[in-house]
């Protein structure tokens, strides 16, 4: 049995249908394997079925250490992320953390002369302060490489990126970045490292918001929130707390129908709040009034 003939009419005519693309902090990186974290786009997804009364399609196609290549050529490549961008109403992007990171972990590795190949920038953290130790002319070295990042590369992939978003989208749907807040903010850098790792942010902010009027999507501010309080114990990923802080920023950007009549999301109209207890299920499954409805 096809689902058209499962749902009803009206159930076509109000879904929300919701993309979610960037790193792992869109994905939802749980450090603890035994308890997962939910994503702020699953979180503001859920929300909004459940305020207006509606079924909701969402797909989350985020990936743990992507950068803005890897969103280019392993992601938004891929048909599948195509016909999901199509027909989203919501498209929630989180991108650049990992571009600030890999450049930090291969001027370490370089000029720490190691052939060990960093996983986190913690550990070439701790590689660069006992190298510093020997010689100190180390950090000061790093220190200049980093300040003299060419942000050409990122910006080139960012418009990429977005070139395809935009014309993937659905004319009416609403795109939603988050910039990016400093991920080593509660690691202890030798030197002024943390200074620079400051500036290369708010240089890599300026990119994304300096884009946004081009492209049309809204820019959520995390530079500027506490979303570094909420982390977890690697001091890099956002807790539950930090996701759902996240997802609260997002929906403040999504349009109130009880003040402007309708919603960002085509063909919607408020409903009265109600309905069955919701069964949660696989991601890429439809729900109404949190009564699950599977593909048969």
């Amino acid at each position: 049995m096809c689902m058209h003939q499962v749902l009803p009419v009206r159930a076509w005519d109000e879904m929300i249908t919701c993309t979610i693309l960037g790193d792992s902090i869109a994905k939802g990186y749980s450090t603890d394997k035994v308890n997962p974290i939910k994503c702020y786009g699953r979180i503001v997804t859920e929300r909004l079925s459940k305020e207006y009364g509606t079924w909701f399609d969402y797909h989350n196609f985020a990936k743990n250490g992507l950068d803005t290549t890897g969103l280019n050529e392993q992601i938004l490549s891929r048909d599948t992320v195509k016909w999901s961008l199509n027909k989203s109403d919501v498209i929630l992007l989180t991108m650049g953390s990992n571009d600030l990171l890999n450049e930090f972990k291969r001027e370490a590795q370089e000029i720490l002369n190691s052939d060990t190949k960093f996983r986190s920038a913690s550990q070439a953290v701790g590689e660069l302060k006992e190298g510093g130790k020997k010689n100190p002319l180390i950090v000061f070295k790093i220190i200049d490489a980093l300040s003299n990042w060419d942000y050409g590369s990122f910006e080139n992939q960012w418009i990429q990126a977005m070139d395809t978003i935009t014309q993937q989208k659905k004319a009416d749907a609403q795109i939603i970045v988050t910039n990016i807040y400093n991920p080593i903010s509660n690691v202890e850098m030798p030197g002024t490292l943390n200074k620079v790792v400051e500036n290369i942010i708010k240089n890599m902010n300026s990119i994304i918001e300096k884009r946004s009027t081009e492209y049309g999507y809204e820019v959520v501010d995390l530079y500027n929130s506490n979303v570094a309080a909420f982390v977890q114990g690697d001091g890099l990923h956002p807790s539950q707390e930090g996701q759902e802080l996240i997802a609260r920023m997002i929906y403040k950007m999504i349009e109130n129908p009880d003040e402007q009549g309708k919603t960002n999301v085509p063909g919607q109209k408020r409903k009265q709040k109600g309905g069955t207890k919701k069964e949660e299920k696989e991601e890429g499954q439809v729900h109404r009034n949190y009564k699950t409805i599977s593909h048969l």
